[in-house]
Order: C-alpha cells, then structure tokens, then sequence
C-alpha cells in the first residue's frame, strides 16, 4: 500500500514534466506538415508509458551511484548532482526519441542536428525542474515518506 500512495504522489509531477518536455521538443523538431496536439500526443503517450519507468529505473541507479562516488559531498550537494545528471539523462533520450517519432532518421547529420536542438530547447527546463527537485520536492518527499513508515 505505501508504494502505491509513493506513485499516487509524484505520478502527477512526473506528468507534468513530462507533458512540458515533450511539448517544447515536439514543438522545435516537428515538421511544417504535422499538426502539433496529435504529434505531441504521441510523443507524451510514449515518454509516459515507456520513459517514466526507465525514468524511475535510472533515477534510483545514479542516486545509489551518486551516493557511493560522492558520500563525501554534503547532501545538498549530492541531491544537486543527481538532479543534474538525472536531466541530461532523461531529456538526452527524450530528445532522441521525440526527434526519431516525429521526423524519422532521413540522414545521420540531419538527425542529430534535430535532436540537439531539441535538447537544447527542452534543457534549461529540465535543469531548473532537477534543481526544483532536487532542493525541494526529493527532500520533502523523503521526509514525507520516512513519517508514514
């Protein structure tokens, strides 16, 4: 029951950043002929199928690996770093993914332009999101959660 009630807390922070990131990388990578609502739809169906759980799958790994490589860094600290490195992650794939959905792969150069830009775009979004995150909304949950147990 206690998993369940951790779900039903961060699902709709998960949603939303979820729905802005995809939303700011369908608009930078879509192409003149796509109608936005239904190419970003299905850009936010899948990040929200398939890139929540691999979300909740790294996040866990970089914190255990965070925790190991810089236990000497004060928690603040270690929370910042997770949180920075859990949004180059997350957005990297997002942004690789959304670019392949919504315009294919015509060439290689073509490609990896698109889905820069997109990174780029969506980045300093998903940085301050990490931060706010990371300083705010992680330490809450976690003393939120260490009460109800």
């Amino acid at each position: 029951m206690n998993h369940i009630k951790k779900i039903l807390i961060l699902l709709p922070v998960a949603m939303l950043l979820i729905g802005l990131l995809t939303a700011i990388m369908t608009s930078v990578s879509i192409l003149p002929e796509q109608a936005f609502i239904p190419t970003w739809l299905s850009a936010f169906t899948f990040a929200f199928l398939i890139m929540l759980p691999f979300g909740g799958v790294t996040f866990y790994f970089v914190n255990k690996l965070v925790q190991r490589i810089f236990s000497s860094l004060s928690v603040l600290q270690r929370n910042v770093i997770h949180g920075l490195t859990m949004a180059f992650i997350m957005e990297s794939v997002l942004a690789l993914i959304t670019t392949f959905n919504n315009q294919g792969f015509p060439s290689l150069e073509l490609f990896v332009k698109e889905a820069s830009l997109s990174l780029l775009a969506a980045l300093p979004i998903g940085i301050a999101m990490a931060c706010l995150m990371s300083l705010v909304i992680k330490p809450r949950l976690e003393a939120h959660f260490a009460k109800t147990t």
